[in-house]
């Protein structure tokens, strides 16, 4: 129906281990410069991994602190177990964008928005602008999600990954993307 408008569909994805970061970062960490947006959350995954693990967190009077944060490792075991209870912003994308039954015109990568902004304006005859990283480095492979992903991922359980690998496998196949391990990281393989 969209088409018969004159509609195109269109979308920005980005490498899932980024993704993953990037998500736990802005959303659930503790991170002065951006975490936390999503305090109740965090306090849910953090309280529930807690417990799981024996960790026992107290504040002033035995009382459990409000503000508790998961660690990355909590996070993605999280995931891995609740993956049919999470949003759009820690699912995979494929089924955020409903493939295989939407067909899009674009799909674009993320790593390459800066590089790509000027010719998709010219090809979709717009101006609007793909949104890229807020990360200082215009490089993808020197930006802090990928750097802290190479860091995070390569520290954890090899059968974690390989879980967590399967979940969002059809994301990593959507813009044939390197994994974590790669020396191209995050951007798709040519």
């Amino acid at each position: 129906k969209c088409r018969r408008r004159g509609f195109q569909l269109r979308s920005v994805v980005r490498n899932p281990w980024t993704r993953l970061v990037s998500g736990f970062r802005d959303k659930l960490s503790d991170e002065i410069t951006q975490g936390g947006s999503w305090i109740s959350m965090a306090n849910r995954i953090a309280r529930e991994m807690n417990l799981i693990d024996n960790i026992t967190a107290k504040g002033n009077n035995n009382v459990a602190l409000e503000d508790e944060h998961p660690t990355f490792t909590q996070y993605i075991r999280w995931l891995v177990e609740h993956m049919d209870k999470v949003n759009h912003h820690f699912s995979p994308q494929y089924l955020t964008l409903c493939i295989p039954a939407a067909t899009y015109d674009y799909i674009l990568p993320l790593e390459y928005s800066n590089l790509l902004n000027q010719d998709i304006e010219q090809k979709l005859n717009t101006s609007i602008e793909l949104f890229g990283s807020y990360d200082r480095s215009s490089d993808p492979r020197k930006q802090s999600s990928a750097l802290l992903a190479k860091q995070w991922l390569s520290q954890q359980d090899p059968k974690l990954i390989e879980r967590l690998y399967s979940i969002f496998e059809p994301d990593f196949a959507l813009m044939n993307y390197s994994n974590f391990s790669h020396p191209n990281f995050p951007l798709p393989i040519q």
